[in-house]
Order: structure tokens, then C-alpha cells, then sequence
């Protein structure tokens, strides 16, 4: 698909393709891998935005569902803020109310998970009406040094596990201050780009681009997107870049299509997407009834 220039950067900067892609590739890891102090493990992820009328779109960074049948969301913070918990609260409504519509009541945890530049945080806010309560983990104190050079002598002796894919996407937000993260992550796309495994490095490069768009400035924004390029991530950041108008074109059709009765996967196969999308879009329009 021939994109210009601006399409591609709106497509870098969207951040459900990325958060799918680290999403899909979480499944089966355990959530401990973020030091959250859970052992439970991902099976499957749901879309991350929630279309509120009349206000604009809240995003989550991911939400997966556990093998204990309970639903995590997880977000990470660079500041705390005490508005934050207000955010968590529409969230957790959010999922709450879309699991309800599928006939289902899960458990659901709030995860939140602080860069270096917070050392501690509120975890609760109580209310007459009602109690919002995360479970949070800290990057600060960190062995970061240590955690690079583990990574890249991981990488160079070909042994590179889930653990070491995890501190490479985290590692940047290990560090404190804005200049050195900007640093640390070209340095991580750098590491990940040297990965023989494709699969690993596309979860790689998805998680570092899904876990510092907070942080990130645009110089460093534009040098990851030239080293990307040609590696799967960029592909699929391209292939799915198309203008907003052919977007929201589509979306009208699949969602005319399942009214009629269509199938995802016919649906998704007439419009040359993924049967993800078609599912995300009709969840959407589900939440908006």
C-alpha cells in the first residue's frame, strides 16, 4: 500500500497496532515478567480503547485475560497523579460493562507500573460509593547496568528467554530523566534488531514502542522508525497506516456486513484485514449501543 509520508506517521504513532502486537505475543507468559508479584499467566488479549459519547476516547496500555479466568488491565505511569485514579475508574466500568454484555462477571485487577522517577504511590482511593485499588509495581532501584549488560551478552550467546525480552522492553523506563530514556531506547531498538528470532523481536520492538510513548520526544521517535522500517513492526505499522477516511469506509461496510449476518472471517477476507480488527470494531460499536 503506497502511503505518504504523513500517513506512515500517523500510523507509527497509533498505538492499538503496537499494543496488539505485544499483546498477542504476551499469551502464555506470566505477568510476573513485569515484577507485578502475579504468577498467572495470559490467554488471550481484548481490544484496549473505550469509546465514551460525547467525550474523547480513553486508551488503556493492554488488557489481558488470565488463566484463572480474571481480567487484568495494565498501565504504566512516568508521574503520579492523583486524577490517575479517575482514569483507573472508567476502565475498570469499562471492562466491567463490556464482560457484562458477553454474559460474564471476571475478577478484574488494576495494574499500574511506575518508571524510575517514582518511588512510591498512592495504591488506593476510597470514596462513600466506592474503592478504586491498584496493584503496582516499581522500576526505581533497578540494576540497570546489570540488566543491559545480562541482555546483551543474552543476545550474543543466543540464549535469550522471556525474562531477558522483558527487561530489554523495560529497561528504558529504569532510568530517570528524560535525556537518558531517549538514549537507553535507541540503544534497546538497537539490541532487539540483533535478535535472530523474528518472533522475539517483533515482541521486542512492539513493547518498547507500546511502553515509552509517554516518554518518548520526536527526535527519537523518527530514528525508530527509520530502524524499524523493514522489520515486521514497521510492515505492519504501514500495511495497516491507511488514511482516516478508507479507515472509517471500512469500518462502515464490516459493520453493515455483520448486521447482515456476515462472519468474521468472510468479512475479514472482502475487506483484506484481520479477522482482530472486525472483532474490535464490532465491540466498539457494541459499547456504544
Amino acid at each position: 500500500m503506497g502511503l505518504e509520508d504523513k500517513n506512515s506517521d500517523i500510523a507509527y504513532q497509533n498505538k492499538d497496532i503496537v499494543s496488539k502486537l505485544f499483546g498477542e505475543r504476551m499469551k502464555g507468559k506470566s505477568l510476573s515478567l513485569f515484577g507485578l508479584g502475579m504468577d498467572l499467566k495470559v490467554v488471550d488479549v481484548r481490544p484496549t480503547n473505550i469509546p465514551i459519547v460525547q467525550a474523547r476516547e480513553l486508551r488503556m496500555d493492554n488488557v489481558f485475560e488470565l488463566e484463572d479466568g480474571s481480567v487484568a488491565i495494565l498501565d504504566y505511569e512516568s508521574e503520579y497523579r492523583k486524577e490517575n485514579f479517575t482514569k483507573y475508574g472508567r476502565y475498570v466500568i469499562d471492562v466491567i460493562d463490556r464482560y457484562q454484555r458477553e454474559g460474564k462477571e471476571p475478577d478484574i485487577h488494576m495494574l499500574v507500573l511506575y518508571t524510575a522517577d517514582i518511588e512510591r504511590a498512592k495504591t488506593v482511593m476510597s470514596r462513600t460509593a466506592l474503592t478504586i485499588k491498584t496493584e503496582t509495581a516499581y522500576l526505581v532501584g533497578v540494576p540497570s547496568e546489570e540488566w543491559m549488560d545480562e541482555v546483551k551478552n543474552c543476545i550474543a550467546t543466543g540464549k535469550v528467554t522471556d525474562e531477558v525480552l522483558m527487561r530489554l522492553v523495560l529497561l528504558p523506563l529504569t532510568y530517570k530523566g528524560a535525556e537518558k530514556k531517549q538514549t537507553v531506547i535507541k540503544e534497546c531498538v538497537h539490541l532487539a534488531r540483533q535478535i535472530p528470532d523474528k518472533g522475539q523481536e517483533t515482541f521486542v520492538l512492539a513493547g518498547i514502542l507500546s511502553f515509552t510513548d509517554k516518554v518518548i520526544n520526536e527526535e527519537t521517535r523518527q530514528y525508530i522508525k527509520e530502524v524499524i522500517g523493514m522489520t515486521q513492526v514497521g510492515k505492519m505499522l504501514m500495511d495497516e497506516g491507511m488514511r482516516k477516511g478508507d479507515v472509517e469506509r471500512a469500518k462502515r461496510t464490516a459493520l453493515k456486513m455483520l448486521s447482515r449476518g456476515d462472519s468474521l472471517e468472510e468479512i475479514a477476507e472482502v475487506l483484506e484485514l484481520s479477522i482482530d480488527t472486525i472483532k474490535a470494531w464490532e465491540e466498539e460499536a457494541c459499547a456504544l449501543v
